[in-house]
């Protein structure tokens, strides 16, 4: 391909632009093994928007070759931040692990079980105060206890479910920060 298209070079450009803080040669050794997977693929009869869409969005891929330096990094890289390296991965399987699973299912089924919960005993509440409730429900509280209790469930529910999106929001914050930027 010697006179790639105008689409393949805005392609490569963001795919060198993403690569970021990898040495020159290693973003031109790759932005070269993308170039010539291009080539092959429309010379076997691939259509441009096909292998593009293949390779996936730019920004994407040069990500995952920015991991994949981390996880498994070139010769001349090895021995320079081993540890650094070492805490970084370290710190994405810790952040990503048992204590997460059980924050994230603690707090979205206190949230989704309260917010429901209230909703229901604040009606029924009301229903019993308005001699409504259907006779197969039955309440061993005094509907105006139901119906102050309903409201605080659902503020207990809805601060639980705050609380998800902001750990949710601290994850992905220190994820960002584990993994290689680009600049």
């Amino acid at each position: 391909m010697t006179d790639p298209h105008p689409v393949v070079e805005r392609y490569l450009s963001r795919l060198t632009a993403g690569l970021g803080e990898m040495a020159p040669a290693e973003r031109k050794d790759i932005a070269s093994e993308i170039k010539n997977h291009v080539a092959e693929a429309l010379a076997a009869g691939t259509s441009l928007d096909a292998v593009l869409e293949a390779l996936g969005p730019a920004e994407d891929l040069a990500r995952a070759y920015r991991v994949e330096a981390l996880v498994n990094p070139p010769p001349a890289a090895r021995g320079t931040s081993r540890l650094e390296r070492f805490l970084k991965i370290t710190g994405l399987v810790v952040i990503g692990s048992i204590p997460t699973i059980v924050i994230v299912a603690v707090l979205g089924a206190i949230g989704a079980s309260f917010i429901f919960a209230g909703v229901a005993v604040f009606v029924a509440g009301v229903l019993a105060a308005a001699n409504g409730l259907p006779p197969w429900v039955s309440m061993d509280v005094p509907p105006v206890i139901a119906i102050l209790l309903g409201p605080c469930m659902v503020v207990t529910g809805v601060v639980a479910v705050a609380g998800l999106v902001y750990y949710i929001k601290l994850l992905a914050r220190a994820v960002r920060a584990v993994l290689p930027k680009a600049t």
